[in-house]
């Protein structure tokens, strides 16, 4: 076998590395050339093009040996003998962590290894925005490739499903916290896994606190929730309590909610413009032409909107309409209310509470 002079140079060094690691036993069990032979052999894995992106899953558990025939056989090393001695000299051994990972083939063992103890791995990433409906959180998986709207909306509706999760509502509408979530790769073709996860989200931010407060005002969680959904849909930043406070007088006092967003919902996307056909549609969440809360949540409140709901603001408010800054004019009255329509809002229909 021909040897270059860089390639004696590399041999030397190994060998001495090998000796100071107490492992020099390797080279004189299998042999001085075999030990040569692995160093100057290409992957051993599938014929892959250096710089090709390909995924590799390091097992919970794997040994180093392990870990190293995986880089190999995916081609993202050329020499596990090499990326061993490397881990061993920098003592990171036992610190490579499992997942999944892009790496890319004929890379350096030193740089791989640096992108194994970060933990890095392979992950999508699905945020799910305050005041998404279940209708919105359908188009995010199926954009995401985790689940077809159909069987999405099939999940949500499930009732044996719904009650293994522990909640007592029609549909999971409103339990799905709105937060940021990671999914492996491999999780990716289960998307109960995910709607579990943002179930238990929820059952974490509707703690103690809230439940308890719930339960003081005589509301159950899917009152409160639904109440919340509304907030949430209404509410600028630090008007939660607010808004909340004019739902709760006005249930207080038999008069209907009149909020927009329960008019379209299911109808329309959120968001639309609501006509005045819309406000005459006789459908159950519609709060013009139905007194009280809707038949449940109309999207995912955060946790400011669910303190808010059992939290309400100690005032009179009845009516609130946006100002088109970003905040609304809250009134207590029909009169000063109408003003206020007059003075922010000349044009088209309004609610409660606008």
């Amino acid at each position: 076998m021909r040897i270059s002079v860089f390639g004696v140079f590399k041999t030397v060094t190994m060998i001495m590395i090998l000796a100071a690691l107490g492992v020099v036993g390797y080279a004189a069990y299998n042999g001085i050339p075999a030990v040569l032979e692995e160093l100057a052999a290409p992957p051993k894995g599938p014929a892959k093009s250096a710089g090709k992106e390909v995924i590799v899953t390091i097992p919970k558990g794997a040994s180093l040996s392990q870990i190293a025939g995986v880089l190999e056989e995916q081609g993202v090393i050329s020499s596990k003998l090499v990326f061993k001695i490397v881990a061993m000299i920098r003592g990171e051994q036992r610190k490579i962590q499992a997942g999944e990972y892009t790496l890319k083939t004929g890379s350096d063992a030193g740089e791989v290894l640096d992108q194994l103890i970060t933990g890095k791995t392979l992950m999508i990433t699905v945020t799910i925005p305050e005041g998404y409906t279940i209708f919105q959180t359908a188009e995010l998986f199926r954009s995401k490739g985790i689940m077809s709207k159909d069987a999405f909306m099939a999940c949500v509706r499930d009732a044996a499903f719904i009650k293994e999760l522990g909640v007592e509502a029609g549909s999971l509408e409103g339990y799905l916290f709105p937060d940021t979530y990671f999914l492996r790769a491999s999780e990716r073709e289960d998307g109960k896994l995910l709607v579990r996860r943002m179930v238990r989200r929820f059952q974490e931010v509707y703690d103690a606190q809230v439940r308890s407060r719930a339960e003081a005002i005589g509301w159950t969680t899917n009152q409160v929730v639904t109440l919340a959904s509304l907030v949430e849909k209404e509410a600028k930043p630090s008007e939660h309590e607010l808004i909340a406070a004019v739902f709760h007088n006005r249930l207080r006092q038999g008069m209907p909610l009149q909020s927009d967003p329960t008019v379209i919902y299911g109808i329309k996307p959120m968001g639309s413009k609501i006509t005045k056909a819309d406000l005459k549609n006789d459908h159950p969440y519609n709060t013009y032409r139905h007194r009280g809360l809707p038949p449940g949540p109309i999207a995912s409140p955060g946790k400011a909107s669910l303190v808010a709901a059992v939290n309400p603001a100690d005032v009179d408010y009845l009516y609130f309409v946006a100002k088109n800054d970003g905040t609304h004019h809250f009134s207590s009255n029909l009169r000063d209310h109408n003003n206020a329509v007059n003075a922010y809002q000349r044009v088209g229909p309004r609610s409660a509470a606008q």
